[in-house]
């Protein structure tokens, strides 16, 4: 329900607002279907990469070996920012080492895991042209967004707090 003009501008009135006439069940586009197959193979990529990459002994800076320059705010203000420790995190969680992979950047497994699961799923939802098993919706992305998000932040307020407290505010 929403509060619109009247005709001819008189006062507000309510008025029933349509129900979606989106079908969830209606077919790919051939575009759609080549994008979908695009985002699998750039997260493969990733994927891949990250398993060939040796992690850094800090925890963080893995990024470099790839042609990356150092983190900005590390080098600034010599904290890590919340996504410090990221691609530290998929070499870890790649080669098996799920505590150093945690300890690197959570956020960053729980990234390495869902794009591990898409891979597939956006294939098959390509071949099929639908989606296949589940389909993303604000209610099932939104949360899994927001806890994302917190897991960096309170991470991120870990490691900076920890920092803070070893080295002060220099």
């Amino acid at each position: 329900m929403e509060l619109r003009p009247a005709s001819g501008g008189g006062p507000l009135v309510p008025v029933e607002l349509p129900v979606s006439t989106a079908n969830p069940h209606r077919r790919f586009s051939w575009l759609e279907r080549t994008l979908l197959v695009a985002a699998s193979l750039v997260l493969t990529v990733l994927l891949v990469a990250a398993a060939m990459l040796s992690p850094d002994s800090r925890g963080f800076g893995t990024h470099q070996k790839l042609g990356f320059g150092e983190c900005f705010v590390v080098a600034q203000w010599g904290v890590r920012c919340p996504s410090c420790g990221m691609t530290t995190s998929w070499a870890r969680l790649l080669d098996g080492q799920l505590t150093a992979a945690l300890g690197a950047n959570a956020g960053g497994v729980l990234l390495c895991l869902a794009s591990i699961a898409a891979v597939p799923w956006m294939l098959a939802s390509a071949i099929k042209g639908q989606w296949w098993y589940l389909r993303p919706t604000a209610s099932l992305v939104l949360p899994a967004f927001a806890v994302l998000v917190l897991v960096l932040l309170v991470q991120w307020m870990q490691h900076t707090g920890l920092a803070l407290l070893r080295h002060g505010w220099s």
